[in-house]
């Protein structure tokens, strides 16, 4: 059986690193045998070389943890040369979850 989850993350305005937000997806009495993430990664913006105006990065994982949990980081940034820029993102993914039934 194919588990589709729509899901979005909300990263609040904030001046730091780049940050991450961990989900974590019980599917118990489903067993998962397989999980992907649809939005897998972006980084885009001007380079180093090119300007320091901006560049973002996203990117999303997914990985089982147990045969009933599987866990979802989100990582989301920006910056000019440092993560440095006061943002705030709303980021949309969808889970694939390749499951059976295992009471």
């Amino acid at each position: 059986m194919l588990n589709i989850i729509e899901d979005v993350v909300r990263f609040p305005e904030a001046l730091e690193k780049g940050r991450t937000i961990t989900r974590f997806y019980h599917t118990y009495p489903y067993k998962v045998y397989q999980a992907s993430c649809v939005l897998r990664g972006i980084d885009y913006g001007f380079s180093d070389i090119e300007g320091m105006f901006f560049r973002t990065t996203i990117d999303i994982g997914s990985e089982i943890i147990s045969p009933y949990e599987v866990k979802v980081n989100i990582t989301f940034g920006f910056r000019s040369r440092e993560f440095d820029k006061r943002t705030d993102a709303t980021i949309k993914y969808s889970l694939f979850l390749q499951q059976t039934y295992n009471p």
